[in-house]
């Protein structure tokens, strides 16, 4: 009985965990897209439109003939794709991983043929995604011990009945040899006096 208890415990904890895993992983999905869609937009807009003097917040625009805002990140601007754009004249877009962040770089050239580059800092959407994790992680605790407790009054629950009626059939077989004993006893000892 108890390890049919057991069972129903860990199942139960089993697909509570998956549960909420998979809306985790659905979650994270959804909004890495969104915001990856939004921060390109962003930087289309401001690599076509921005204003090079004052642009959005964690955003930097490079240009030539323009100096670099003071909070500038370091390696900025990536040489290679303005030489390319310069070249082609066709859009650049890439990911840079320095300095335990992420840049999104888009370089393309403007309609007045300057050829600008756009750098948006990760930094912000990365901790909303490290927030949403941990979040998610708080939530799976909680729901484990959750889903155990529940998972053990639903194993007692439903093994209760059985073992009721393991209980009874104990009982009953208690009772009956007890009962069946004494005729036995008397038909071996009439079958001993026969013989």
């Amino acid at each position: 009985m108890r390890r049919a208890r057991l069972r129903i415990a860990v199942i139960t904890a089993a697909i509570i965990t998956l549960l909420v895993t998979g809306v985790g992983a659905i979650a994270d999905v959804m909004m890495t897209r969104a915001q990856n869609e939004q921060v390109w937009r962003e930087l289309r807009y401001g690599a076509a439109l921005g204003d090079l003097a004052s642009p959005p917040v964690c955003t930097w625009l490079y240009a030539p003939g323009v100096a670099p805002l003071p909070n500038a990140p370091r390696g900025f601007p990536v040489r290679a794709d303005l030489d390319r754009v310069r070249r082609t004249r066709t859009a650049v877009e890439r990911t840079v991983r320095r300095d335990d962040t992420v840049y999104l770089v888009r370089t393309q050239a403007r309609a007045d043929g300057k050829v600008v580059q756009a750098v948006f800092d990760m930094r912000f959407q990365l901790a909303d995604r490290t927030h949403l994790w941990s979040a998610l992680a708080v939530a799976e605790a909680v729901g484990l011990v959750a889903a155990a407790l529940t998972g053990a009054v639903l194993g007692r629950l439903a093994v209760a009945p059985l073992a009721d009626a393991l209980a009874r059939q104990r009982r009953f077989v208690t009772d009956a040899s007890h009962e069946l004993r004494t005729p036995v006893t008397q038909v071996h000892t009439r079958a001993q006096l026969l013989a």
